[in-house]
């Protein structure tokens, strides 16, 4: 494992409908904003592996996308033939 210390930025959030605000922190500075206020920064450091291979992440989540695409593609393909079978059974009458 190796340490990895990414600056850290806290702010302070409170919309008005809000009775009482919260903090958040975020990787990078925002401007001051009538919601936001920045409060302080603080390093954070961080134990991620020394040597990291996200492929097999990458490749799940492709899976993933693979089959919400075919569920897609059959549900479009289930309401065509959907509404091939109501024109094929409609009588005609000249």
């Amino acid at each position: 494992m190796k340490t990895l210390t990414i600056p850290m930025f806290v702010y302070f959030q409170k919309y008005s409908f809000e009775e009482f605000g919260s903090y958040i922190a975020s990787s990078f500075k925002s401007d001051n904003s009538e919601n936001l206020t920045f409060a302080c920064q603080q390093d954070v450091d961080f134990n991620v592996p020394e040597k990291y291979d996200p492929t097999a992440q990458k490749i799940l989540a492709l899976e993933l996308e693979k089959v919400k695409i075919n569920e897609a593609f059959a549900e479009s393909i289930f309401n065509l033939n959907q509404k091939i079978s109501k024109l094929q059974a409609l009588e005609f009458t000249p």
